[in-house]
């Protein structure tokens, strides 16, 4: 079976994946629910993101994916004690997905992001599946998920799922 490229992400309401100076802290109200990312991760052979993204997950506490191999789209170096199975591509981000596909072997591929890469990848028509956490704020302004102008595209909604603090996750496939 061929691994899958999954967009899984929490947006505003508005359609934002950060605010206006690139943030996610919007995001800490509602860290209190567990809404399946260790199944998820479970699911997961391979992680694509880009570099803002990375040095952002960099920042925390602790690395959140050990263990899993973790792509990073950039021309730049990365910083000398990056995380184990943590490495670089650059080039054609087609080219890339069909060579992340053919080398995982157990899971999908996560687009873990940024907003380029998932908008570069939507306008591709690379992205298998959308899983879409809808926050139950508006930020007004900020980084969207979804580019304003490009292709449009059909997806098929496969399930909803409302939790009791409002968050909402809407999943979709390609018909």
């Amino acid at each position: 079976m061929t691994a899958r490229l999954r967009l899984y992400a929490a947006m505003s309401l508005d359609g934002y994946l950060a605010d206006a100076e690139g943030g996610v802290g919007w995001l800490a109200p509602f860290d209190a629910q567990d809404y399946g990312m260790q199944g998820f991760l479970g699911g997961i052979g391979a992680i694509l993101t880009g570099r803002a993204t990375y040095d952002q997950v960099r920042g925390f506490d602790t690395w959140p994916y050990a263990g899993k191999r973790v792509v990073v789209l950039t021309h730049r170096p990365l910083d000398a004690d990056a995380p184990a199975g943590v490495e670089t591509a650059s080039g054609a981000l087609d080219d890339l997905v069909a060579r992340l596909k053919a080398e995982t072997a157990a899971g999908d591929i996560w687009l873990l992001g940024g907003a380029a890469v998932a908008q570069a990848a939507l306008a591709q028509g690379l992205v298998d599946t959308l899983e879409l956490f809808v926050i139950p704020l508006t930020l007004g302004a900020g980084i969207r998920l979804f580019a304003t102008e490009g292709p449009g595209a059909a997806w098929a909604l496969t399930a909803a799922r409302p939790f009791p603090n409002g968050v909402v996750e809407l999943d979709y496939h390609r018909p």
